[in-house]
């Protein structure tokens, strides 16, 4: 044997001693808690949101704080609309101190991507027995995200003052960061 085979036969050998990865068969469920039921993600986005997601928003570092932290994060802050993109379902906001110029875009609507579940510490991939149910709990997460954003966006136009807590996504579309709210509210009209 060659001296440099020696060392691929040494870790092939290594690996199967202990190997690094789990192996799981596929039932028809297709994914199952660790209590062999159906992992529900809407009920496991329902369990943490008023009691875990809601309160770390509402602790969240400021917008410019966090943006140049240059990763998902949760933040807060207020934004004065400049425009509403309704076929983007988007909304360009001008974060406070306003300048007049876009700083992020606001989802309005169906939220895709795992902004929120990857901003949230407290959840992690190995909670949860599979990446099919740990994609299927940020969708879940999205999904109340996209519920919040439509109970607070009703009337919302140009020149409108919105309070907001969520995830920042620093490479969202447009060449913005995208905020998924949290929480979300429409500022009352200052004279």
């Amino acid at each position: 044997m060659k001296r440099g085979a020696a060392i691929p036969v040494l870790a092939c050998a290594l690996l199967a001693c202990r190997a690094p990865w789990t192996v799981r068969p596929i039932d028809a469920e297709e994914s199952a808690s660790s209590a062999g039921r159906p992992f529900d993600a809407a009920r496991y986005a329902a369990s943490i949101w008023e009691g875990k997601v809601v309160p770390a928003a509402a602790h969240a570092p400021d917008f410019a704080e966090a943006r140049r932290a240059g990763r998902c994060a949760l933040v807060k802050g207020t934004g004065r609309v400049l425009r509403v993109d309704s076929s983007r379902q988007r909304i360009l906001l001008d974060i406070h101190p306003y300048d007049g110029k876009p700083d992020a875009e606001l989802a309005a609507g169906q939220i895709r991507g795992t902004a929120l579940r990857d901003a949230l510490p407290f959840i992690q991939f190995s909670q949860f027995v599979n990446q099919v149910d740990f994609a299927r709990a940020s969708n879940a997460l999205n999904d109340r995200a996209a519920a919040v954003a439509a109970a607070a966006l009703a009337g919302v136009a140009a020149g409108s003052v919105l309070s907001f807590a969520g995830a920042l996504n620093v490479s969202g579309g447009n060449g913005l960061p995208e905020i998924v709210p949290v929480i979300l509210s429409q500022e009352p009209e200052r004279p």
